[in-house]
């Protein structure tokens, strides 16, 4: 008889099991720990075209329901990984923090054809809510076309180069046309010659850009680096050459990083364009007036203020060496300037506790 009663409790208590795990692979979790659900609709995708996106233009479906849903709770626990339109109407979770996030593949960097959409979110649901989220997907990697001059294949002779990110590296040859894709972390330009690996660029694009880098190599200022810009609303279309010949250092960054990293010390690379900053000029040319600050832009062309920097010349040697109006000669140098990044300088980020400097 007491047999019997074991043998029934045994099978009650793999029933309740049984049971308990089905109600989970249904988003069915126990109401006595506290439920909520989570609803999800995709507002809508950015994805303006261009005239170089070649990709969009061949007719490939973004079909959301292609889209890759991805629900983890705070802890790392994955609810759900899979096709958006395969997701229930509701997924029912427990309360607490998620991130949600969709994605239009799944991505790898460098890869060519693999512009990447998608939007993520951290939300907070309490005991018996619904919360609602709303994705609007824009381009999360960035695009790297590469041109070359004569003068880099002459410099650098063979097939191309390679790209590479993380621990993956793709081969770009000199006859390549497409946009290679990246995420938002350093990538490097890899020639593979006689003696080996040489890096040429390390460099961080940022999602939605789109970039034509055209390389060449002269043992000139003149010809180094120079910027052009074009920006639709969505996606950030960047064209600018790079003389490899400037062997700028790793950490270096460019004027537009070195925007975003307010309050932060930076070595920032830029070109002496001119100096009398105020919030709506500055001037380029002799006779400059003050000695207290220089500004820097990504070329002696540039003229949006917002590809600019104004830097702060403290007194003694650095206000010595780089003031315009004793030093009018170095106007067109290019610099690496270190120092912290100002939210507002003249009315716009820039440059000051400047500590040193490098003429390139």
């Amino acid at each position: 008889m007491k047999k019997m009663k074991s043998l029934a409790m045994a099978i009650w208590v793999v029933g309740v099991a049984l049971v308990t795990l089905q109600g989970c692979s249904q988003f069915n979790l126990e109401d006595e720990v506290g439920n909520g659900t989570i609803s999800l609709a995709i507002k809508g995708i950015d994805a303006i075209m261009h005239s170089d996106d070649t990709f969009l233009k061949s007719g490939t479906d973004l079909d959301t329901n292609n889209f890759i849903l991805t629900v983890t709770s705070s802890s790392g626990t994955v609810v759900y990984d899979g096709p958006y339109g395969s997701k229930p109407e509701e997924i029912e979770v427990l309360a607490g923090d998620y991130n949600v996030s969709v994605s239009s593949i799944r991505f790898s960097p460098p890869m060519f054809d693999a512009p990447q959409f998608g939007d993520t979110q951290t939300v907070t649901v309490g005991k018996g809510e619904n919360v609602r989220v709303r994705f609007n997907c824009k381009q999360v990697n960035a695009g790297l076309r590469l041109k070359f001059s004569d003068d880099f294949i002459a410099k650098f002779p063979g097939n191309g180069v390679f790209i590479q990110q993380r621990d993956n590296r793709v081969a770009y040859d000199y006859s390549q046309t497409k946009y290679l894709y990246l995420d938002e972390s350093v990538f490097s330009m890899v020639y593979n010659g006689n003696k080996g690996d040489t890096v040429l660029l390390n460099k961080a694009l940022v999602g939605g850009q789109m970039v034509t880098m055209s390389l060449s190599y002269k043992n000139t200022f003149a010809a180094s680096t120079t910027f052009g810009v074009q920006i639709d609303t969505t996606r950030d279309w960047i064209k600018f050459d790079f003389n490899v010949a400037l062997n700028i250092p790793d950490g270096v960054l460019s004027i537009p990083e070195a925007v975003l990293k307010v309050g932060e010390k930076v070595q920032v690379f830029g070109y002496i364009l001119g100096g009398d900053p105020s919030t709506s000029s500055i001037r380029i040319g002799p006779p400059f007036e003050s000695q207290s600050s220089i500004v820097i832009a990504t070329s002696m062309t540039e003229r949006s203020r917002n590809r600019m920097m104004v830097v702060e010349l403290p007194t003694g040697d650095i206000r010595n060496a780089l003031n315009l109006v004793n030093n009018p000669h170095l106007l067109g140098n290019p610099i690496i300037i270190t120092g912290t990044v100002s939210e507002s300088y003249y009315g716009h980020p820039g440059i000051k506790s400047t500590k040193s400097y490098t003429m390139m």
